[in-house]
């Protein structure tokens, strides 16, 4: 009796311990392969934290979704990922919402507030425990597509070929902006161009735009952006904290089994973490880096950036009443902004 008993432990412990292991292929089995377009140029912080992604899901997943990054145009336009993506010509995306809320109004508030959330956690906030990712799984249902999770950053600054001391100096310059910082600088004046991440450096390059919001000032130092451009400007008014996300065609989300898709949520989430942190360990770094370029920061001050918050407000207000779910979306945040003391 006693060594049946000893048998059926040596055969129980290591039935368990396989119990325990991670799932992985079989021989028959073959992996689920992904194609996603990523926002970012190779080589540029942000896009070294999607490498971490794509590696983090095959590790948790024992290979069985293995996602290909695509960098920015290699497949199709930047402002068209997401036509793409319901179409099923790509997987998922990591995007830029900015670049589409004239598709969708509620977005515009999702991306970027100009002179809005001062701080990433405020942000992410909002997103996790105040309803933000499901009003945009909602949204992005409708489309046929299955929103995964925001990644949140902070500012991101003005990078200009010529000094800017207040306000005035952006009227009849020329400028790439993307979202609702878009609306905000063409009231104030400026010229603005919708143009992708990876085209800023050539644009200022050639002198086709003489300013442009392009990123963290990591990934900008990244892009070589201290060559064509010799004055940073901050605060960052028009970014004060970022969200670009990851979204999923529908039909390709549903086939995944459901560890699966709780693993890429996870993963996503990491990302999101660990690219808040790096922001600004690098980008602090980043910023004397630009300096030993010759690059000269110029800090506009407080009662010009108030000048700017009244003309941010009348942009939300205007984006606000383009749909239902875009002035939801508005109050909340502003409910959210009341309790915390960012507008009163």
């Amino acid at each position: 009796m006693k060594r049946n008993r000893m048998l059926a432990l040596f055969v129980a412990v290591p039935v368990c311990l396989m119990l325990l292991l991670p799932v992985g292929l079989t021989a028959a089995e073959k992996p689920i392969k992904w194609r996603m377009q990523v926002l970012w140029d190779p080589g540029t912080l942000p896009y070294k934290i999607e490498e971490k992604f794509v590696d983090r899901v095959r590790e948790l997943t024992n290979g069985r979704l293995d996602i290909k990054i695509y960098a920015p145009g290699s497949l199709v336009p930047t402002a068209q990922m997401l036509d793409s993506l319901q179409a099923g010509m790509i997987d998922m995306m990591k995007q830029y919402e900015g670049y589409y809320i004239g598709k969708m109004p509620e977005v515009a508030f999702t991306s970027a507030l100009p002179l809005g959330f001062t701080d990433t956690w405020q942000f992410e906030t909002w997103f996790w425990q105040l309803g933000g990712v499901e009003l945009l799984r909602d949204s992005y249902a409708k489309l046929g597509c299955y929103y995964i999770a925001p990644t949140i950053y902070g500012q991101e600054p003005i990078h200009s070929k010529f000094p800017v001391k207040s306000i005035d100096d952006f009227k009849g310059k020329k400028g790439r902006f993307v979202g609702l910082a878009g609306p905000v600088m063409s009231k104030l004046g400026a010229s603005v161009t919708p143009l992708p991440t990876a085209e800023v450096y050539s644009a200022l390059e050639k002198g086709v735009i003489d300013f442009a919001d392009r990123g963290g000032l990591a990934a900008n130092y990244d892009a070589g952006l201290y060559e064509v451009a010799k004055y940073i400007i901050l605060p960052g008014f028009h970014q004060p904290t970022t969200a670009t996300c990851y979204v999923a065609n529908m039909n390709a989300w549903n086939k995944l089994p459901k560890d699966i898709q709780a693993i890429v949520e996870t993963a996503a989430r990491e990302a999101s973490a660990e690219l808040f942190q790096l922001h600004l360990v690098k980008g602090a770094e980043a910023l004397e880096k630009f300096k030993q370029k010759g690059c000269e920061v110029i800090y506009l001050p407080e009662s010009e950036v108030k000048q700017i918050r009244k003309t941010a407000m009348e942009v939300w207000a205007e984006y606000g009443a383009k749909s239902e779910k875009a002035q939801k979306i508005l109050e909340s945040q502003e409910q959210w902004m009341k309790q915390i003391g960012l507008i009163d």
